[in-house]
């Protein structure tokens, strides 16, 4: 079993991190590993099943299989880790030894997750977050009962600094939010169900013979023959609905296994968001590494009154391959709720945004009804120089028209940002509306960019740099004298440092 024990301190005589003794991972793991890597080497292990089916002959299966039991005895007897006063190693290899040492003061997140085989045998996956594309630090298998001992180890960044204060007592925290089964109703507002059945589509059609066996099956000339008594408006009718009933059914499916039991606790020193039914995941966010909350709106989840929460944490980003979602799809007031909970400053989430004004609502148009425009104008003029243009031609660019203008007048409508004390809010988008709040404390810089067109509308595109979530936050097509007004509100101490000339 696995045991933790805390680092010893950084300032203690003759304690270094090669002092500390390398431990190994649970033994159970030896169940769990040949699983999920037979699972991993799936296409691998076809031509052994194949060759043992045709044969008869078992061997083929049981080589693949000692092979893989072989493998992950070797991953066990191999792999060490160790938790030193200044930085987490492990150290894995055979033939190519390779040690990761990651600095203590790196680590941004403690991830676990474990799926069904892991729980019964009380174990799970940890992962380490650095804030990097893939920091490759991940113990498969802990006991699931050293876990919350080994992850308060590894968030504190360091030793603790001497101090003649005493400690703030850590209260037993609160839950912000937790997961309602009548969220589902969200999960068909998005993708997900769609890219499902466009991927599987994809591999369907790479297979030239199964396509001829399912073309010749019954079933497929009965639907064929159903089709042309329907006619082709109500067949195709009846398909786009058949097709948005499964791409439902598959969210639904995927929002359940996702994110059933979500819960996200706060102790007022981390965030720890749980959820999953097959495969649960736990991440643990670092409240000191906090840097605002942003919620995110997709076209279809807005229209049905839901968004989403993620926390800006600093080494926390889109590649950095940690989730830092704080509510997935849910309704909108609650998303708000949870906002200001993780922030900590309501007003922060309710602010008055201020819009950009008449020039940037005439760029918005412009861009969103130039398109169609030109659509328009191209059918006018082959109808001038004597072609046919079929009526339906005249119908879908007239509805792409007016689908443009109200796109056009929805993206100004989310346009606006706000100054309150300490923070910059911006808002835009309108396929997918994100309302970022970004801490003052967390900006590192700024930059003010004006393309040819935004210097004719006297319009410029501010951009707040910052090391959490996106990296960059930015306020769209604002009047180029606001830019300098926004940095002077949100971070006075950088307007300062500017020569005259530039402000």
């Amino acid at each position: 079993m696995s045991s933790v024990e805390p680092p010893p301190a950084a300032d203690a005589a003759g304690i270094t991190d090669e002092a500390v003794p390398w431990r190994r991972l649970d033994a159970r793991m030896l169940l769990v590993k040949p699983v999920t890597a037979g699972f991993r080497a799936l296409p691998a292990l076809v031509v052994p099943l194949i060759l043992g089916a045709q044969t008869g002959n078992p061997a083929f299966l049981l080589i693949a299989i000692v092979g893989l039991v072989y493998v992950a005895t070797i991953d066990w007897l191999t792999t060490r880790y160790r938790v030193g006063p200044e930085h987490v190693q492990l150290k894995r290899g055979l033939l190519q030894r390779n040690v990761l040492s990651v600095p203590r003061s790196r680590v941004r997140s403690v991830d676990t997750h474990a799926t069904v085989l892991h729980r019964i045998l009380g174990l799970t996956v940890l992962r380490i977050g650095t804030g990097t594309d893939d920091s490759g630090f991940e113990l498969d298998a802990i006991a699931a009962e050293a876990v919350p001992e080994l992850r308060a180890v590894l968030l504190v960044s360091g030793p603790p600094a001497a101090s003649d204060d005493p400690e703030p007592e850590t209260g037993p925290g609160s839950e912000i939010a937790d997961w309602q089964a009548s969220w589902m109703r969200y999960a068909p507002l998005g993708y997900t169900g769609l890219v499902a059945i466009g991927a599987g589509l994809g591999l369907f059609f790479q297979s030239g013979a199964a396509i001829d066996r399912i073309a010749d099956s019954g079933l497929a000339q009965d639907a064929a023959s159903l089709g042309r008594e329907l006619g082709p408006l109500v067949a195709s009718a009846m398909a786009v609905l058949l097709v948005l009933v499964a791409a439902s059914a598959i969210a639904i499916a995927r929002y359940i296994l996702s994110y059933s039991g979500f819960t996200l606790h706060d102790d007022g020193h981390v965030l720890r968001v749980e959820h999953g039914l097959l495969t649960t995941r736990e991440s643990t966010l670092d409240r000191r590494r906090l840097r605002g909350v942003s919620i995110e709106e997709p076209v279809l989840l807005r229209l049905g009154g839901g968004a989403r929460a993620r926390a800006i944490m600093t080494g926390i980003g889109e590649s950095s391959g940690t989730s830092a979602l704080v509510l997935p799809d849910a309704p909108r007031q609650r998303a708000q709720q949870v906002a200001a909970a993780v922030v900590g400053d309501p007003g922060v989430m309710h602010v008055a945004l201020r819009g950009h004004g008449s020039a940037a609502f005439r760029r918005r148009m412009f861009r969103a009804v130039a398109p169609p425009a030109i659509v328009l104008a191209a059918l006018a003029i082959a109808v001038l120089a004597g072609a046919s243009v079929p009526w339906w031609a005249w119908l879908a660019a007239g509805l792409l028209l007016a689908a443009s203008t109200g796109l056009g007048v929805d993206r100004y409508r989310s346009l606006g940002h706000a100054t309150p004390a300490g923070w910059l809010v911006c808002q835009s988008g309108s396929l997918l509306r994100s309302r970022d709040m970004v801490d003052a404390e967390g900006i590192v810089g700024w930059s003010v960019r004006q393309t040819f067109f935004q210097r004719r509308s006297g319009l410029a595109t501010l951009t707040a740099a910052t090391p959490a979530g996106a990296d960059a936050y930015q306020v769209i097509d604002v009047p180029e004298p606001w830019a300098w007004d926004i940095i002077a509100a949100v971070t006075p101490r950088m307007i300062q440092s500017l020569p005259r000339a530039t402000r």
